[in-house]
């Protein structure tokens, strides 16, 4: 494997950034269970837009693209808190013809090597109940669960 790890160009967030507002909003539509007045799509590019007032340039967020041989393969975007010695990840995406090929266990031990250099201790995620790739990916990186969020369907309308 001859991935690399190079941190966004503008060209590169705004791309990234435009096909992350879509994504998310599928997400949400799939996996948040409230009534909203917003529709997905606003209600996510709101939502990225509060994460990133400063886009690329916001600080302590790394946004990085993963190539293997020149190839977009992926995305990574990590918050960094070094008050707290802690980083969040907000997403790696493999895209799917990649998956299952070992780049996303590369992609989180390289970045997990980069977090202990920066002296940060603790390395934390949200991943949804229903995305199991991405939970058995972390339950074999060592993450553990560190809280459950629970919901039950009252009324089906």
């Amino acid at each position: 494997m001859n991935i690399v790890l190079k941190r966004m160009s503008e060209g590169d967030f705004k791309n990234y950034f435009e096909n992350k507002i879509e994504r998310y909003s599928n997400v949400l539509s799939e996996n948040v269970h409230e009534v909203s007045s917003e529709e997905p799509l606003l209600q996510s590019r709101k939502l990225l837009n509060n994460l990133l007032p400063e886009g690329l340039k916001t600080s302590n967020h790394y946004l990085f693209n993963i190539s293997e041989d020149d190839k977009l393969i992926g995305f990574v975007w990590i918050k960094v808190d070094k008050e707290k010695k802690s980083a969040f990840l907000y997403e790696i995406i493999i895209f799917e013809k990649y998956r299952g090929k070992g780049y996303g266990t590369w992609v989180m031990k390289n970045i997990e090597d980069w977090l202990a250099r920066e002296g940060v201790l603790y390395f934390k995620l949200h991943v949804f109940g229903s995305n199991e790739g991405a939970r058995k990916l972390y339950e074999e990186l060592g993450f553990e669960i560190a809280g459950i969020n629970m919901m039950k369907t009252i009324n089906n309308m």
